[in-house]
């Protein structure tokens, strides 16, 4: 598993200010692209803004130009993409930099400090487990890999008989053969289930002939089959090192595989007149109240606004004062503008799937039902 070596390298640097620290969930679209983006200008505007001298300022500054430099890099897949996470440690008076990816999403986060931030990373490689059960029609084993181990689980033989008559006696023979193979698997079921049971939070990634995969999850209970994140193609009897990396990479597509799932799931829900808003107007009624729970803009969406420098408020009509405070309020591009606000009250943003031929251009998941008035300000 990922950065056994990357933290203890991490931890050895002397501490040194300012030391910039990024954490960052690597979205595979247009619209996440945008959102890490305007998280870490936004931040880096901040931390900038609080340096307690010009020469911090500075060196701040420098720094921010070398992550957001690697950030477009990541984002046009000039440095390899097969992560889910990315953490970026960056001091400019040590000359240091250092990109960590990980195969779990982190929370975005940015910390000035005097040494690297680290919590993130030691909670990722603490939580970095994964049950995996190979199975085949005569042997099983179930390894639990971690943060850069293996560890065996449990083994399971069975081995049938070889028989060579023909007629009534091969055909009983082969029954019984089946019979021994269902036994067989009932019996890693059980063991698989006892290991997964221990902690439930551990994903299980299967593994085998995809027709003994197909027939094994049978005798899975239906909790354990729900911890099942992807079956994968694999040869038992190959090296454990190739067999590992296997599974890393099809855990990897699973979870991406289940989050595009979990969006496709959010974004019904979003186009509900319940638990979703639907267009520029009701979306910015949402954000205004802090109610956005995860923000959807299509890649073409475009709109003209207006932002109060007082309270942040947005809406598309521009009045002659905030509707809100009486503040003065400016013109601005609304796509910016919203999906910075969704991410300070602590909402997601993600791109509107080009499949999905919507005039409203962006929608958006409520935390609660909005059960006020919604109109243009």
């Amino acid at each position: 598993m990922p950065f056994t070596r990357e933290l203890r390298e991490l931890e050895s640097v002397s501490p040194t200010h300012p030391f910039l620290s990024v954490y960052l969930d690597v979205g595979h679209n247009e619209a996440s692209s945008e959102a890490m983006r305007v998280f870490v200008r936004s931040r880096l505007r901040q931390a900038q803004g609080e340096a307690p001298s010009a020469r911090d300022r500075t060196l701040l500054e420098t720094d921010g130009r070398h992550v957001l430099a690697y950030l477009e890099d990541v984002i046009h897949a000039r440095v390899e993409r097969r992560s889910l996470g990315l953490a970026l440690f960056a001091c400019a008076r040590q000359k240091f930099f250092q990109a960590v990816g990980s195969p779990m999403s982190f929370d975005n986060t940015l910390v000035v400090s005097d040494r690297p931030f680290l919590e993130p990373l030691r909670a990722e490689e603490n939580a970095q487990r994964v049950l995996a059960c190979l199975v085949d029609s005569r042997s099983a084993r179930i390894l639990e890999i971690g943060a850069g181990t293996v560890r065996a689980q449990a083994e399971i033989q069975s081995s049938p008989r070889v028989h060579h008559q023909g007629g009534w006696s091969h055909m009983r023979f082969q029954r019984h053969v089946d019979d021994q193979i269902e036994h067989h698997q009932r019996e890693v079921a059980v063991a698989l289930t006892h290991l997964s049971d221990r902690d439930p939070r551990v994903p299980v990634v299967l593994g085998g002939p995809e027709p003994v995969i197909s027939a094994f999850r049978a005798h899975l209970p239906d909790r354990i089959a729900q911890r099942v994140v992807i079956g994968l193609p694999v040869a038992l009897k190959g090296q454990e090192r190739d067999i590992v990396e296997r599974i890393l990479e099809g855990f990897v597509q699973g979870e991406e595989e289940r989050h595009e799932r979990e969006l496709e799931r959010q974004i019904e829900e979003a186009l509900s007149p319940v638990r979703g808003a639907r267009g520029t107007d009701e979306v910015l009624h949402a954000a205004n109240t802090h109610a956005v729970r995860r923000l959807f803009v299509a890649a073409q969406y475009e709109a003209r606004g207006w932002r109060c420098g007082s309270c942040g408020a947005l809406g598309t009509n521009v009045p002659l004062a905030c509707p809100f405070c009486r503040g003065t309020v400016g013109t601005m591009d609304v796509r910016p503008e919203l999906i910075s606000k969704v991410l300070a009250s602590g909402g997601e943003v993600s791109a509107l799937p080009v499949q999905r031929h919507l005039q409203h251009g962006v929608v958006a998941l409520l935390r609660h039902p909005m059960h006020a008035a919604r109109h243009a300000f």
